[in-house]
């Protein structure tokens, strides 16, 4: 008896995103790009030109901004009316729950928008009795749903039908997991370390920082990029942006790309036409990053590549969203697929310009 295993050696297929504009153009959706981006995983910045990060930007990697792990959380305690008139509505809470594969478990997550996001197995969905959707990546057999229960509604109060129906059903499927949890209060009346001693009593909680690192390049060769055109020139003066995010991507695994291509370590060596940096640094901060950070972490750069003593003809920041995320930017549906492709990229221009990447997975919808 013979055995046939058919392995699909197709690569991965993903989705990739490319715009250019202006932070100085009204129209420009940049900052949007980052607010609707709910949960990071690590923050990366690529500056040629430099030895050092500039001390400008290494303050705001280093501010604090803890946040927090709640294990073993039953979702009915995020339904809580003191939970939700203290925190979820005087403030931008940030809630996923913790070692939740969204292509095999149920996963949960809190928006700053007040929202509570349910994708759960049909079996959980059926008990839950709520009305949800059937998830995007599994229509034909229903295998998985969608449940978004917004907390913020007037009548989403104790006595009333619709969170008497929620809490009915999150009480019978006994629905709990470990949360990575930030808050950033409203004004200064309140800090955000409060909602840490609103769990303390009851569970378990332990506080966490980002963690960063630095890595430093030198003699490295880099793609000559024009801020004004994304695909290349007649003439081949410059790389196009593909190729450009392919070489950083390349740099960001540590492949080096100087050297002509070594079969048996990597075919990939830097596009032409490149230039010679004498220095670059890389710094990266991993954790449960909010928006808040990345956008402070951006304006920093843009006022470093504004300056006309900037070394730099360009920078690089990425951010990698969590792969297990029940979502992308937004509400948008997000799945593991055989990557869980989650990030973008802002390449920041002396000039003001910017092109910004953003890649999801096969079956995401495009942000």
């Amino acid at each position: 008896m013979s055995l046939t295993l058919k392995i699909d050696a197709r690569p991965p297929r993903s989705k990739l995103v490319i715009e250019k504009s202006s932070f100085d153009d009204e129209k420009s959706r940049h900052r949007k790009n980052v607010e609707q981006h709910h949960f990071n995983h690590m923050v990366e910045l690529f500056i040629p030109g430099c030895a050092e990060l500039p001390p400008s930007i290494q303050v705001e990697f280093d501010r604090s901004d803890d946040y927090y792990l709640i294990k073993d959380v039953p979702l009915t305690e995020l339904i809580n009316k003191d939970f939700v008139e203290n925190f979820i509505k005087k403030g931008s809470l940030y809630m996923l729950s913790h070692n939740t594969h969204i292509d095999k478990h149920n996963a949960y997550a809190v928006l700053p928008t007040g929202q509570l996001i349910l994708s759960v197995h049909k079996d959980t969905y059926e008990e839950l009795g709520l009305v949800g959707q059937p998830s995007q990546f599994n229509r034909k057999v229903k295998r998985k749903f969608v449940v978004v229960i917004d907390l913020t509604q007037d009548i989403f109060v104790p006595g009333k039908k619709n969170y008497e129906r929620v809490k009915q059903g999150l009480q019978r499927t006994e629905l709990k997991a470990d949360f990575l949890l930030s808050w950033k209060p409203e004004g200064t009346r309140q800090l955000a370390g409060s909602i840490l001693s609103h769990f303390q009593s009851s569970y378990k909680c332990e506080r966490h920082s980002q963690v960063q690192q630095t890595t430093r390049h030198t003699e490295l060769l880099l793609p000559v990029v024009n801020s004004t055109e994304l695909e290349e020139s007649e003439e081949g003066e410059w790389c196009t942006a593909r190729e450009w995010y392919e070489w950083l991507g390349a740099v960001s695994c540590g492949i080096s790309c100087n050297e002509a291509p070594e079969h048996y370590i990597s075919r990939y060596c830097c596009p032409d036409p490149n230039e010679m940096t004498a220095a670059a640094v890389r710094h990266s901060m991993t954790g449960f990053i909010p928006p808040g950070k990345v956008w402070t972490l951006q304006e920093a750069v843009r006022s470093y590549m504004r300056e006309n003593k900037s070394p730099s003809p360009w920078a690089a920041l990425t951010v990698h969203g969590f792969v297990d995320s029940p979502v992308s930017w937004a509400r948008r549906e997000h799945g593991f697929h055989h990557g869980g492709e989650n990030l973008y990229t802002f390449l920041i221009f002396r000039d003001s310009t910017y092109w910004l990447f953003q890649a999801v997975g096969t079956n995401d919808i495009c942000p």
